[in-house]
């Protein structure tokens, strides 16, 4: 599949698993769907690594660590995971690097951690459309010889189609959160331009809004990097 040369709507996700010959155990996921919300919500989803359980079914829990700022204004973040599927646990540190410039986030694992995997790399990538946006994802795992081979390929299969499953869903209710709160997320700007703004409806949930992290915007000196990494051409390219 190159999701890149895909045509018209893609109602129902695209999702491709097979095993490479290269090496024993190593499984490769490709995803593209389409999602009727804006790409900022898309990402607010994706880069909220602790909420990961609450779309991705059989994955225990998401902690995240060690959070620094890129120098062309995106983020780079770690998370431990720890996922279980047919009484199998596995557990695998990940180092994700977020580029808005680019559009999308990479990662590999965080070798300075021992995870159960042998090895995982891919990205998330995602581009306006006229509808919302469009969502890619590709990841090369290598699971431990452990597993047996049936169930490696089982174990795949699970935690793809349940990502992808949910993804859309996820995405419309944080959005329908996000209106409800209005244009600003539910921030009041001070002075008089504030008090000419009407008041935004009171969101149906008690809980504060979330912060809007200035790592998601990137900051002037990110025009620098954008010139040095154009020449590397989208990342599903």
């Amino acid at each position: 599949m190159s999701a890149c040369n895909l045509r018209g709507s893609v109602k129902k996700p695209v999702v491709i698993i097979k095993t490479l010959p290269e090496r024993r155990g190593l499984q490769r996921s490709m995803m593209v769907q389409d999602v009727a919300v804006p790409p900022d919500v898309v990402w607010q989803l994706l880069l909220d690594f602790p909420k990961y359980p609450n779309f991705i079914h059989g994955l225990q829990h998401c902690k995240p660590y060690g959070r620094r700022r890129t120098l062309t204004g995106g983020r780079r973040e770690c998370a431990a995971y720890t996922i279980k599927a047919f009484g199998f646990s596995v557990s695998y540190y990940l180092d994700h690097v977020y580029e808005p410039l680019k559009q999308s986030m990479t990662w590999t694992l965080d070798y300075t951690k021992r995870s159960d995997l042998f090895d995982s790399v891919g990205y998330w990538y995602v581009e306006e459309t006229p509808l919302g946006s469009r969502v890619y994802y590709s990841q090369d795992t290598l699971l431990p010889p452990w597993i047996p081979g049936p169930i490696r390929k089982a174990f795949a299969s699970v935690a793809m189609k349940s990502a992808t499953g949910k993804l859309e869903p996820s995405c419309l209710k944080l959005y329908a959160a996000r209106e409800r709160k209005g244009p600003l997320g539910g921030l009041k700007l001070p002075g008089p331009l504030g008090r000419r703004l009407p008041a935004a409806p009171a969101a149906a949930s008690d809980e504060p809004p979330a912060p809007r992290s200035a790592l998601l915007t990137p900051r002037r000196g990110a025009v620098v990097g954008a010139v040095v990494g154009y020449g590397l051409g989208r990342v599903c390219g």
